[in-house]
């Protein structure tokens, strides 16, 4: 097959070689003359919703084989049209000559005229990049511009085709030129399609690693990406990164292999990518992923039960809690025993919580899951443990303890406790024998692993959580997801050069503390169903705070 794709190249490469430019200032034709090629595209993602926040940037394929994914990328647009949209795109067919190229002709599509920003694209051939005739048939802008034209009408583009054969030097001197042209009144649209070339199961590896080197934006691991393994115009996404200086959040991936039942020797993967100023919940989808986010230690027992009976403060969690997670499915960590019957002289340190308080609230945070990995689980001993684990079952919670391993939307999550309060020696109790849960026999199915780990108070993993790490990436764990010291980390960070990411702590999800020293956080798997998953922090207030009446700082 890769003999076939390369006679294809060659043969495109050929034809694109004798395309000329039309007379004088007269518009490149329209590459695609059937509007069903679009129109399919367009019906799919009829009901989806706009993107309501700032948007910096929108990464789209440019196969026509997924069109609602070009489709839904371009609409993502249409609620606050950009006054200018700068277009990347790969030059397939090496004819750029000299890195970069752009033209000051506009474009005719099957539905209308996108036209060029004159003004802008006459500024940077002024300043050295080339004029040429490439854009008459290079599939990287003609695919896209049919949808910016349906969607966004009028929109002047500046359209830069980029070689694969630029290096990073020319990049940041394309940068400089560029910079001018982006801001809050445009939008960059990158088009660009990912891994190339290998069986569906290494192009899911690679795409892992794209989108955990995305959620870390780590630009050392970005620059180390390999054209075309992982994508097709590496200087397409570092200037979109570059120029745009916001978080990535990927609505969509998925590979060519999905598109059939043949077994395809050679595959193209597609990702849909939105860089935002948006930093809470994303409720929108483009396609069938799951989405699924996780909270650090939920604790229903002291002086919860009272303070949370109040209806006043029970809005105020729930509002905050709806504010931070868009509605989404949770899975948290229940920190404690709970119990039918509440003694009343219970140790400070001995977590109890009663039975109907944890129900309630279970359901009132949309709570899909539990874990029982933790060191205050077995607090009233092996009765203990059950007696929560009857709760659960009774209430149709799933929930997982230590060496276990739950499905869910698409993942399966995995619990491991590294300390406990009654077990001696009481800390570094994961051994090579507990890593065997993170194996599982489906390879096609993400795995997260959720640590109970560290020390109170810590942000940053101590060697022994990155040995721990480490030992779970290598059994091929995707996101590493800690809890315990009740603050959060800053944020995540790479394992192996982004075969896996970690969230060393998400501190506390709801819990009886406050003060400067704890902390929370969530994360957001959106779980894609090549079996891919793309992780980010959110932040998240102070509960117990906001329980009480006390407005979080901003």
């Amino acid at each position: 097959m890769r003999l076939v794709a390369a006679f294809l190249s060659v043969m495109l490469a050929a034809s694109a070689a004798g395309a000329t430019c039309p007379e004088d200032d007269a518009p490149f034709p329209a590459q695609y003359a059937d509007p069903t090629l679009f129109e399919r595209g367009i019906a799919a993602v009829a009901g989806h919703q706009p993107w309501h926040e700032p948007l910096a940037a929108v990464v789209v394929p440019h196969h026509l084989e997924v069109p609602d994914l070009i489709a839904g990328g371009i609409a993502l647009m249409r609620a606050d049209p950009p006054r200018r949209i700068v277009l990347l795109f790969p030059d397939h067919f090496n004819r750029t000559g000299r890195g970069f190229a752009t033209t000051t002709r506009s474009f005719e599509t099957v539905f209308g005229m996108v036209p060029n920003d004159t003004d802008a694209t006459r500024r940077l051939i002024a300043q050295g990049l080339p004029e040429s005739c490439l854009f008459e048939s290079d599939h990287g802008i003609g695919a896209l511009l049919p949808f910016v034209a349906h969607y966004l009408p009028g929109v002047p583009i500046v359209p830069v085709a980029l070689s694969i054969h630029s290096r990073k030097a020319d990049w940041d001197r394309l940068a400089g030129l560029l910079a001018p042209l982006v801001g809050p009144d445009a939008v960059i649209v990158q088009s660009t399609d990912f891994s190339h070339y290998l069986p569906h199961h290494e192009a899911r590896l690679r795409d892992q690693q794209v989108l955990n080197i995305l959620s870390a934006d780590d630009e050392g691991a970005l620059l180390r990406l390999h054209q075309p393994d992982h994508i097709d115009s590496l200087a397409a996404l570092y200037l979109t990164r570059r120029l745009t200086q916001r978080p990535a959040v990927v609505l969509a991936n998925s590979n060519q292999q999905e598109l059939t039942s043949t077994q395809l020797a050679e595959t193209t993967s597609y990702m849909v990518i939105a860089f935002s100023e948006n930093s809470g919940p994303i409720a929108r989808q483009l396609v069938d992923e799951e989405v699924l986010v996780l909270g650090g230690d939920l604790f229903l027992g002291r002086r919860m039960p009272q303070l949370l009976a109040d209806e006043l403060a029970e809005r105020r969690v729930a509002e905050a809690l709806l504010a931070a997670t868009g509605g989404s499915p949770l899975v948290v960590n229940l920190e404690g025993v709970v119990l039918q019957d509440m003694p009343t002289n219970l140790p400070h340190l001995t977590l109890g919580m009663p039975a109907d308080v944890v129900e309630r609230w279970l359901r009132r945070l949309n709570v899909v899951a539990v874990g029982l990995a933790n060191n205050h689980a077995m607090d009233l001993g092996a009765s203990g443990l059950a007696g929560t684990r009857a709760m659960l079952t009774g209430a149709a919670v799933p929930h997982f303890a230590h060496g276990e391993a739950i499905d869910l939307a698409g993942l399966t999550l995995v619990g491991l406790r590294d300390i406990s309060n009654r077990e001696p020696p009481y800390v570094d109790l994961v051994s090579g024998s507990d890593f065997d849960a993170l194996i599982q026999r489906d390879g096609e199915r993400p795995v997260a692993a959720y640590f109970h780990w560290g020390r109170d108070g810590m942000t940053t993993p101590s060697a022994r959580e990155r040995v721990l790490a480490r030992e779970a990436s290598r059994r091929g764990v995707s996101v590493l997801i800690g809890s315990h010291p009740h603050a959060a980390s800053a944020g995540p960070e790479l394992l192996d050069g982004g075969d896996a990411i970690l969230f060393f702590s998400l501190g506390n999800f709801l819990f009886d503390q406050t003060g400067a020293d704890v902390s929370g956080a969530l994360v957001e798997l959106r779980i894609f169903p090549q079996g891919t998953v793309f992780a980010r922090q959110l932040p998240l207030p102070n509960l117990f705070d906001i329980a009480r009446g006390q407005v979080p700082e901003r």
